[in-house]
Parts: structure tokens; sequence; C-alpha cells
């Protein structure tokens, strides 16, 4: 199915249709059988991508060659724990659709078949932030059909409006429900509660109890323990106190003899502030109570799981230690929940000598569930981020959960991968990136690249190992932005490598991702870089590219931008080729234009007339002259070797441009003369203007070259001004 994307993608030859359906019938059938892993949003699309694909290419009978079964399933896996968990929601909802219309169009549907197809489809709109579609979807086949769809979709549609925190369409669903003799009943209030529990919203939980108490139902023992659970965990038991008063005096249930009921008023007890001493003695008078009503209950381990979890959630890893130590004095041993909430408490407290002990014990027992499985990948973390870093441990870790085909999470995929960076193992972040990155849906894929990223854009990362980096990222995450690829490319012409940064720039020339091309402004950033690090090599080659690239229509920034590259590149003939582009572009010339133009001047061959040409169109047109232009005009005759006419323009900046000769205009002069005629200058200014000139002589001086290191003018220097053109 990846194949097939990509096919599609570089319109190239897609894999055999029979091909395509076993793929797509092999990997329902496999995340149905291991529903503990999460099918990524990025799976999903490609199961999308191939069904479209089956539809658009149908046998000449107009069979689609998957049955009717077998979509229902595929819908089937739509509504499970491995989507449920996804985020995005534009490819489930849609391929959910395309499935239900084929599942209705199938010649061999049956009752059943059209009854699971249904169902699911309201399921999965209701979850997927759909709630008013799948109530109408209900409502339609409901006033049709009642027998045709579980009851049970109406609580989906509640839930569905829980989700997006719509209270209103709640209150209209359940108004609706009365209207076709649906109770809105015990189980169903069980269900909304224990959804604003679940998403540790104290607020709607407590809202949605009391409703359903003051609309005449009866919470059931288990809504009343989960609120219960709800106030001792935030704080609410003042509010509580009259539930768990209900549940004591409950008479119906036996609740005394229930290790539930324990569990709770231990917490509650905590939660109070009763230490742990008088817990202790309030479990003996529990355990005396129940032995004289003849209903001998002992404490077991769970009871002493809940006090440590109940202060792992307050970060008090001491109070912790102290119940489990109460737990060991009423001689009961630790089991797998127990070393879970210890690894849970001592990583959150960094103790990580402490939670690789509890993990040790934990080894075998529990890895395959989700919560070991998300404590273990933050105790990897927690390394890979200690100094110094304990590489055996880590890898230890990592290789167990590699035996149990366990998935490492998206930190621990970013700090495994920078760690391996951090020592050179290239290939083994491959492998890494290989067996991991994909499976995770692009906002986790985006994070991680972006983690990856940070090696390379810090300064003290060799440069050879940054260009090993980012090669190694930019294959693997394909969908890596313009923005942040650009900025890769500024890296490189920042380590003065600009022939990395032209790579990089023809990279994101030649991808094929849509949305991913350079723009107008990624080339004026490459050719500025080029011309910063007077590449002529680079030059070509870009240039050339922007030659053959039918998508970009030159600008004047751009054309600033190509004159500038050249000049700095020590062809400046070339440079001034673009002002004509420039003065018939659609923009005209801009103020970087002109003081490009005239640089280029100074160097071009007889650039002398061209500076004219521009200086006279400048005063023909009563353009405002800036310090920058006139300086820049001086310097373009100065190179021309026109001392005299140099000086005359200074003289009369004033009245020319309303301008004083200040350092900037004198430094020019002097620094785009031939070395012959320097001294004369010198001695003119320290003559005419003494205080100017000796401002001048505290820049910084150097020798003047080529781009190709060639002395310019035996002898002759240069003021560091510490200009930088832009275009």
């Amino acid at each position: 199915m990846l194949q097939l994307g990509q096919a599609l993608a570089k319109h190239e030859r897609p894999p055999p249709r029979p091909t395509l359906m076993q793929a797509f019938t092999s990997f329902v059938l496999d995340k149905q059988e291991n529903d503990h892993l999460a099918v990524e949003d990025s799976q999903i699309g490609l199961l999308l991508t191939t069904f479209r694909y089956l539809q658009d290419t149908r046998e000449e009978s107009g069979a689609l060659g998957l049955s009717v079964g077998e979509l229902v399933n595929t819908m089937s896996l739509l509504t499970g724990p491995a989507v449920r968990r996804a985020t995005e929601t534009a490819n489930t909802l849609a391929f959910a659709r395309l499935l239900f219309e084929e599942v209705n169009r199938g010649e061999d549907m049956v009752g059943e078949f059209r009854r699971q197809g249904l169902n699911a489809l309201i399921e999965i709109l209701a979850s997927k932030k759909k709630p008013e579609d799948a109530r109408d979807l209900l409502k339609e086949h409901w006033q049709e059909d009642p027998s045709s769809i579980d009851q049970k979709q109406w609580t989906n549609v509640l839930l569905g409006f829980a989700k997006v925190d719509n209270q209103e369409q709640m209150i209209r669903t359940i108004e609706t429900m009365e209207h076709y003799n649906v109770p809105f009943d015990s189980l169903t209030h069980q269900y909304i509660v224990e959804f604003y529990i679940s998403n540790r919203n104290v607020v709607m939980a407590k809202t949605w109890y009391n409703y359903g108490v003051a609309n005449g139902l009866k919470p059931t023992q288990r809504t009343i323990r989960r609120v219960l659970g709800l106030c001792i965990y935030n704080n609410e038991l003042e509010w509580g106190e009259p539930l768990l008063r209900t549940l004591v005096d409950s008479e119906s249930s036996n609740i005394s003899d229930s290790k539930a009921y324990w569990k709770l008023v231990l917490q509650w007890a905590a939660a109070k502030g009763k230490s742990v001493e008088e817990l202790d003695r309030l479990l003996n008078v529990m355990v005396q109570k129940t032995q004289e009503q003849g209903l001998p209950v002992q404490p077991d381990i769970g009871m002493i799981n809940s006090l440590i979890s109940f202060a792992a959630s307050k970060n008090d890893p001491y109070t912790a230690e102290r119940y489990l130590t109460m737990g060991r004095n009423w001689e009961l041993e630790p089991d797998s929940k127990t070393l879970l909430l210890q690894l849970e408490y001592r990583v959150g407290s960094g103790d990580l000598d402490g939670a690789k002990a509890a993990y040790d014990e934990l080894k075998g027992r529990e890895l395959e569930t989700g919560a070991a499985l998300k404590f273990i990948n933050r105790l990897i973390v927690a390394l890979c981020n200690q100094k110094p870093t304990r590489y055996g441990i880590i890898m230890e870790l990592v290789n167990d959960l590699s035996e149990h085909k366990a998935r490492l999470s998206p930190d621990t995929v970013s700090a495994l991968g920078l760690l391996h960076l951090q020592r050179g193992e290239y290939h083994d972040l491959i492998d890494l990136l290989h067996s991991h990155a994909y499976h995770f849906e692009a906002s986790k894929r985006i994070s991680i690249c972006n983690d990856l990223l940070r090696y390379c854009f810090d300064p003290f990362t060799l440069t050879a190992r940054v260009w090993d980096a980012y090669n190694i990222i930019r294959k693997t995450f394909r969908e890596m932005d313009l923005q942040t690829r650009t900025k890769m490319m500024l890296v490189f012409f920042e380590r003065g490598r600009s022939d990395m940064a032209t790579h990089c720039f023809g990279h994101i020339r030649h991808l094929d991702m849509p949305g991913i091309k350079p723009t107008i402004e990624t080339y004026v950033l490459v050719f500025e870089g080029i011309a910063k690090a007077e590449d002529p090599e680079s030059l070509a080659l870009v240039h050339n590219m922007l030659k053959l690239d039918a998508t970009i229509e030159p600008d004047t920034r751009l054309y600033n931008a190509l004159m500038l590259a050249y000049l700095e590149c020590d062809d400046a003939r070339q440079s001034l080729l673009f002002w004509d582009d420039v003065i018939h572009s659609r923009e005209g010339p801009t103020y970087s234009s002109i003081q490009i133009a005239l640089r280029a001047c100074e160097k071009a061959p007889f650039g002398e007339r061209q500076a004219r040409d521009l200086w006279s169109r400048l005063k023909r047109f009563d353009i405002r002259v800036t310090k920058e232009i006139y300086a820049a005009y001086v310097g373009a005759l100065a190179g021309q070797s026109l001392f005299d006419e140099c000086v005359e323009l200074i003289d009369s900046a004033e009245k020319e441009a309303g301008l004083t000769p200040d350092v900037l205009m004198l430094a020019t002069f002097h620094n785009s003369l031939p070395a012959v005629k320097q001294e004369a200058m010198r001695i003119w200014a320290s003559k005419t203007y003494p205080a100017v000139w000796a401002d001048v002589q505290k820049l910084n001086k150097k020798t003047k070259t080529t781009p190709s290191g060639r002395i310019l003018h035996v002898g002759g220097t240069v003021y560091n001004l510490g200009l930088k053109l832009r275009a």
C-alpha cells in the first residue's frame, strides 16, 4: 500500500490489483488480532488511498473484489480501540463513508451486514467529532426500523457531543430519546460521567452527575465510586461527603465487605491527611469489624496499591514508599501493579536507579500492557537525558521492549535518535527510525523530526556530523516542510559550506512532494548565501536550476539576488546584465537594486558609463538619493580610477543631495580606488576632511582580494565598513 501511494505521487505503475487486495485484507486482519497496537493516521490514509484505487479500477463486471463481509470487517476495525487512539479524523470519516456506500451497493448484502455497517458508521461519526451527522443518521433509521440499530448508539451520540463540549445538543439528544421512548437510564448516565472523569473534567463530571440525580436517576454503584475517586484525586472532599455516606449506608449491595469500598475509605482518609500510622490502625479496625460481622475480609495488595497510586498522584514518593512498607508489614507482597506504580513515581521524582530496580522486578510480567510501556518509555527518555549517559542500561531496556515487539513512544524515539547521533551511530539511527517512525501520525513524526534537527542546529556540532544527520532526516521525513529545509540550508551557509547548502537547495528543488517547492524567497536566500560565500561553482549550478524552473516568475528581488551573487563571485559584467531585467520588471528597481548595480559598475569594465547613465536617471526622475546610494556612486567612479570626479562629488555632496561627507563616503572612495591612487586619496582626505578621516582610520583594514584569493592591486587595502548588501 505504501508502494501504491508512492507510485501515484510519481505517476508510476502501481502494484498489481490482486496484490493490493491481499495487502488490504491482511492489514485489517492483523490489526484486529493485535488491537493493542494503534492504527496510526498515516496507515488509515494508506488504507483509504488503496480502497479508492480499488474502486477506481473495478473489474469489468463492476465488482470491487472485496466481499461485503470484508468491508464490514474493515468498518469494525475503524470502531475499535486501535483506531480510537488516532487523532486525525478526516481520513477515518472519509473511509467510513466510502465503506458504508460500498456495503449498501453490494449484491451479496444481507440484513445483518447492513445492520453492522450502519451501527459502525454511526459510532465512527459520533467518535470522530461529527455527532450531528451521527444523530441525523440514527434518527432516520430509527424511525424506519428501530431493530436495525443498537440502542447503545444513542449513548455514543451523547458521548460524541460530550467530546466536542456541546452541552446544549446533549440535552436535545436526551429529549429526542424521550420522544422515541428510549430511556436516559443509569447506565447511560454512568457512561457520560465516566467520560468526563476520564478526561479529568471535574466541573462537567459534577454537572452531569447532578443532572442525573435531579432527573430522578439512581446512580449506579460504579458511578458513585468513580465520582468519589474524582473527589479524592481533585480535592473535592466536601462535595463528595454525601456520596460517601450514600455508599456506606447502601443496604442493597453488601458494600461493607467489598474491597472496592475498602480502597475508597483508605484513599479518602489519606486525602483527609491521615498519616501512614493512622491508616494502618484504620485497616486493623476494618478487619476486626468484618470478623465481628462473621464476614472476615483480609486486606490485599490492591488496597496498598490504591494508597500508593494516591501518593504518586500528589508527587509524594516518600509517602508512597512508606505505604509499600506498611503493605509488607501486613505480609502483602508487591504485584505487577505495585511495581508499575513504583516505576511511575520513581521516574517522576528522578530516582532512576530505583526505577530501574522496579523495572527489573517487573520485567517479564507486565511489558505487554500499555501502562507499563508508557512508564518504561519515560524511563528510557530520562536515562537518555541523564549525564553521564548510561548507554548499556538504555540499550538493555530497548532490547527488552524489542523482544516483546513493543512500540517505542515518539519521545523515546527522539531521545534515542539524539543519543545515536551524539555517538555517531548512524546505522543504529536508521534502524530505529525505519522500525518506529513510519508508524506514527503526522504530528508525532514532525515532533521527532524537529527534535533530531536540534542536533543539526546546534553550533557546537561538527559540520560533517550535521551533514550525515541531515541526510538521514531528509530521507526519513520526506514531509519536512519548506521552512525547515530552508533553515537547514542556511545553517550550512553560516558554517561556510556553500557546497552543502547548495545540495540542500537541490534536494528541495528535486523533491516530488506537493507543496514543497522552492519559492522566490528560497532562491533569494540561496543566492544571498552564495554571494556571501563567493562560490561561483554553486552560483552556476543554482542559476541553471532557476532557468529550468517553470514555476518561478522572477521579480525585482530575485534579480537583485542574482546581481549580488554574480558581483560577489567576481563577474560584474554578468551582474550588470540583470540591471536591464530589473528596469523592465513589473516592480521596477529598489534602492537595493541601485546600490548593487553601482557596486557592479565599480568592478565592471567601462562601468563608469552605466554608472553615469544610472545617476542621470535618478536625477531626471527626482528620486531621493540616500547616503548609501551616493557613496555607491562615488565608489563606482573610483573603481574606474576617476579620482578628480570623485573628489568633486564628495565636495558637492551637500549641494547635490543634502549630504555631509562621512565615514561611509570617504571609506568607500578609498576602498574602491586602485592601490596606486590610495595614497593620494589618504593625503587629500586628511587635509580636506581631517575629523572624518580620523574616524575612518579607526576601522579595521584588510588586503583587497578576489573570491579566488588573488590579491587585487599590490599594496591595496580596504577599510571594513561592515556593510552587508541584501537583495
